[in-house]
This record gives structure tokens, C-alpha cells and sequence, in this order.
């Protein structure tokens, strides 16, 4: 059987590398920076604001973004997604949509933890981890969900991912190494049934399938994880960060002790990614796609990236400065509004302040990217 994802290579100098990507007859090239569409939708920002040149420049249309399977599931449900005609139909989506796993969002509420998608619900969270399943009471009404490797495929297929994660056990921070081996056993037995259970949807339809590998900073499980999922790995293959919470330099070492392991012809994705400087480092070390929700949770605080730093727009040294965000950025808010006009809006607590600077972080990374393949190429 031919793989359904085709990886080409461009060109490869030292550890970095430029390839092309075909999947469903769309070509894009990595490395590339994913938005994320948690809910079939950037917060704020419409599509075309990321498909048209007046507002990203010159710079090729983002074909790739990422939805997030957990939320669509409980709202508004995977099945009325299907009865209208799929995800990308749903939400007027012509390019390629990858979809992740759940556990992570799980694994948070498994924490306690009060993101901003559930403030304004006060209900107690209660998780139930087995061999076959998790069980958890959605935050939104308190009804009871099971969640399988087997369900989370059929549950993304009824999402029409171009992309789809397998379901894994993200273990949470601080866990003693003898709890996150059984962890990590379950996500190789689970990652086992999810493939199985996939494999005969394969040729039957556009989608494909990344591994998942977690496991803290162990780096014998680490190597682990690596050797056991590599087999799944025919289309590409997920990393995921050490643990939430966990400090930058542990983080980095294990971009770099990951990434010699993993499978050299498939694309190696590093989720949950979102500085210029992390993902500058992972590129420099072999890996091609990355998401993070910090470049619009960033705006929706006032702060733009820069190439100096991260700017604070809320800061009254921005009162009366006229420049733009940044001098070399020319998405459409640097090309049109100052530092001062958004410092006001912010200050204001103007949405349309939030909606520029998302925009901004947005192009941004896309911008970096693209400039720094360009140069590569050369």
C-alpha cells in the first residue's frame, strides 16, 4: 500500500531540513507553524484573514491548522459535524485540518485546572483512568464520557481530519518514573488498538495517523517510547513536551536528544510550540511542524512578538510611540497601525486590540518561517 502522505525532501544541511508535504492533493512546505482552531475557529479572527495577502503580505496562505477533537466533541458533538458534510464544509476550511489527541485536554482537567475555556464552569472534574478507557464528567453540563483509542479514531474520522492523533496518557508532572512506565505501557498498548482499528479505514478514505511520544524527561523512556511507536509512524510521527509547567532548558535537551531517534523520512511533529526562539531551536533540530495557542492567548493579553522581544502593549512607554509593532514585520496590523494606536485599545479593552495583535503573532511566526526557508533554499 502507498503511503497517503508524501514526504519529499527539498533540502537537508546538517540537522535542519525543508521538505514538501502532499496530502489530499494539497502541497505545502515545512517547516510550518499551525494555528490553532480550537473550536473550528481562531478566537476573533475569521479565515480570510489568514488566506488573504492583504493581511499576511506576500507570504503563502497557511494551509495547515489545528482543531481540537475534545472540544468539537462535546460542542457541538463530532456527529452533527458530519451531517454538515465534515469540518472543512463546517467551518469553510479548504485546506488541511489535523486534529489532536484528547488526553491532553483530559490530562488538564485531570489537574484541576480552570483554563480559560471552562472559567465561567464550577463543576468538580472527576477522571477515571483504565486499561480500556478514561472516563471524565464534561465541564460544560457534567455528563459522562468514555474515551478509547478506538472511539478517538472514529471520532475524528466523523471530523474528516486531514491529520489525526492517536490517544495517549500524558503523564502529569512530578509523576515517580514507576507510574509514568505503566504509563507509558498503556499508550504503546493503546497506540497498538488505535492502528489496528485504523488500519482498515486506510485506503477507504484521506485520512492518516501520527504516534504519540511523551514520557517526561526520561530519556531511556524517552528511547523507549521512540523504538515501540516508530512502527506506527507511516505517515509521521508526534512528540509531545516534557510536561506542563516544565522549565525551557529540560524542554530544549529533550528536542535535541529526541529528534536523532525518530524516523528521518516522516514528518516529526513537536506539539504545543508556540515562541519564535522554541521553535527556531526545533527546526535547527530536525522538526517540522509545530502548534501552540500562545500566539492569540498572547494577543488576547496585549503582547506581540518582536525581533527584539516580546512587546507589553499595555506598558505606557507605548502611549506615544508611532511605530510599528515590529519594523520587519509586514502583516496588515504593522502596516497599518502604530504602538500607541493599539497601547489605546488595550488600555480601552477594545476587542479589536486583541484582534490585531492575535494577527500579528499569528503572521509572525508564519513570516519567520517562511523567510527563513527562503533563505535555506538559497
Amino acid at each position: 500500500m502507498n503511503n497517503k502522505l508524501q514526504f519529499k525532501i527539498l533540502k537537508q544541511k546538517w540537522n535542519a531540513r525543508v521538505w514538501e508535504i502532499t496530502l489530499n492533493w494539497i502541497k505545502l512546505t515545512t517547516p510550518v507553524f499551525m494555528p490553532v482552531w480550537t473550536k473550528a475557529t481562531v478566537k476573533w479572527l475569521i479565515l480570510d484573514l489568514l488566506k488573504d495577502s492583504k493581511y499576511i503580505w506576500k507570504f503563502p496562505e497557511i494551509k495547515l491548522i489545528l482543531a481540537n477533537t475534545f472540544h468539537l466533541y462535546l460542542r457541538p458533538g463530532d456527529k452533527l459535524i458530519k451531517k454538515a458534510w465534515w469540518l472543512h464544509k463546517f467551518e469553510n476550511r479548504d485546506w488541511l485540518i489535523l486534529t489532536d489527541s484528547w488526553w491532553f485536554q483530559v490530562f488538564s482537567l485531570w489537574l484541576g485546572k480552570k483554563n480559560e475555556e471552562f472559567a465561567k464552569f464550577d463543576r468538580e472534574i472527576k477522571i477515571k483512568l483504565t486499561e480500556e478507557w478514561v472516563k471524565f464528567n464534561s465541564p460544560y453540563d457534567g455528563s459522562q464520557h468514555f474515551f478509547s483509542p478506538e472511539n478517538v479514531v472514529d471520532i475524528q474520522c466523523n471530523l474528516w481530519s486531514d491529520i489525526m492523533m492517536v490517544l495517549d496518557v500524558c503523564s502529569p508532572a512530578g509523576s515517580d518514573k514507576k507510574t509514568i512506565q505503566s504509563h507509558l505501557q498503556t499508550t504503546h498498548r493503546w497506540a497498538t488498538r488505535a492502528f489496528l482499528h485504523f488500519k482498515s479505514k486506510y485506503n477507504k478514505s484521506r485520512w492518516v495517523l501520527f504516534p504519540i511520544v511523551q514520557w517526561w524527561i526520561y530519556k531511556d523512556l524517552r528511547s523507549d517510547s521512540i523504538n515501540f511507536l516508530s512502527q506506527f509512524a507511516r505517515d509521521g510521527i508526534a512528540v509531545g513536551w516534557v510536561s506542563v509547567g516544565e522549565w525551557k532548558k529540560s524542554i530544549r535537551e529533550i528536542v535535541e536528544f529526541t529528534w536523532p531517534k525518530l524516523p528521518i523520512n516522516k514528518p516529526r511533529y513537536l506539539m504545543w510550540v508556540g515562541t519564535p526562539q522554541d521553535i527556531l531551536h526545533a527546526v535547527e533540530n530536525g522538526f517540522d511542524m509545530f502548534d501552540c495557542v500562545l500566539p492569540t492567548r498572547l494577543g488576547r493579553h496585549g503582547i506581540a512578538f518582536s525581533d527584539q522581544w516580546n512587546l507589553k502593549l499595555d506598558n505606557a512607554k507605548y502611549k506615544a510611540d508611532f511605530k510599528p509593532l515590529d519594523k520587519n514585520c509586514w502583516c496588515f496590523t504593522c502596516q497599518h497601525f502604530s504602538k500607541a494606536y493599539i497601547h489605546h485599545l488595550v488600555k480601552e479593552n477594545e476587542m479589536l486590540g486583541w484582534i490585531l495583535l492575535s494577527l500579528h503573532n499569528i503572521s509572525y511566526l508564519h513570516s519567520m518561517l517562511e523567510n527563513w526557508k527562503k533563505k535555506f533554499l538559497k
